[in-house]
């Protein structure tokens, strides 16, 4: 019960993120606009499949221990669409270190390991299907250590993206406030969500391996999914108050800029501020190319006679 009313609660959460996103009108490419788009039906579809089989059972077939038993929507509502979902945002994350950081490798490890984990976790789901076995999921899956592969590698992948976020993102600080103070609020959100999943995982994982005859692995199941996706929408939407913040920020960071004062035979002084382009550190902020500028209240140059 518990596991089903933490999917509903986080999916609302997850359409009020996404009217957000919506509202914003974030200038985002087609292929951004897809996977959030394309994330929320699949959670939607998870949603109605995981109300199905709890009004099944818990409604429909109370008082009746057989239907406790029955598998039904929940060998793809979980482990596949979960899979699924946790795969696709660790690879637009990978895409987005390779952007910041230009290191294949780690772009590579970090897609091999998601792929890995996301074929695991369909394989779990495959797995439930045929054997049609309720109380024996624990020992049917033992077998094929799809769970282990599945949970340990979402962990696993989380953990190498926040370090890998948190490394790149702190290299990139300039020392100018309004680029700092976006940095830092960009590491914190990416702390905070990446970790967050990474935890879900490791307890379902726990929980899997150490109660082998009961479902308390079923509450964070149900949570893992919605919180990748909460967490990929937290993260577009952030840019509206970063950038809002970066803005203010720069606007009183003017006057600390550096300034060299040049005088010619006519008498024109030319005041040249130094100027920085910060559409490097933007890049996990920005996702489109046309919001990727330099802070535009600040002029390089003012000339006076």
């Amino acid at each position: 019960v518990l596991g089903y009313q933490f999917n509903w609660g986080l999916y609302g959460v997850l359409a009020t993120q996404l009217y957000t996103y919506h509202q914003a009108r974030f200038q985002d490419t087609r292929l951004i606009k897809s996977i959030v788009y394309g994330l929320f039906v699949i959670e939607t579809l998870q949603l109605v499949m995981a109300t199905h089989d709890s009004f099944h059972t818990l409604a429909l077939g109370w008082g009746n221990i057989l239907d406790l038993s029955n598998v039904w929507f929940s060998w793809f509502d979980l482990p596949f669409l979960t899979g699924l979902t946790s795969a696709t945002i660790q690879c637009f994350y990978a895409w987005r270190l390779y952007i910041l950081s230009k290191s294949y490798v780690l772009a590579i490890t970090i897609s091999a390991i998601a792929l890995v984990q996301g074929s695991a976790a369909m394989a779990e789901g495959i797995q439930i299907y045929i054997s049609q076995n309720v109380p024996g999921t624990q020992e049917d899956t033992f077998k094929t250590t799809a769970v282990c592969v599945w949970l340990g590698g979402t962990a696993l992948c989380d953990i190498i993206i926040c370090c890998a976020m948190f490394y790149f993102l702190s290299k990139s600080r300039t020392g100018f406030r309004a680029t700092d103070s976006m940095l830092n609020r960009l590491i914190k959100i990416t702390i905070e969500t990446g970790m967050a999943s990474a935890v879900i995982a490791i307890i379902e994982l726990t929980l899997f391996l150490i109660f082998k005859h009961n479902f308390y692995h079923v509450v964070p199941a149900f949570m893992l999914s919605k919180l990748y996706s909460n967490s990929f929408l937290v993260l577009l939407n952030s840019r509206k108050s970063i950038k809002r913040s970066t803005n203010s920020e720069s606007s009183r960071s003017f006057s600390e800029l550096p300034v060299s004062r040049e005088t010619n035979s006519t008498g024109t002084t030319k005041l040249a501020f130094a100027h920085r382009s910060s559409s490097d550190d933007l890049r996990m902020v920005s996702f489109s190319e046309t919001e990727v500028r330099s802070p535009s209240c600040l002029s390089p140059t003012l000339t006076y006679t």
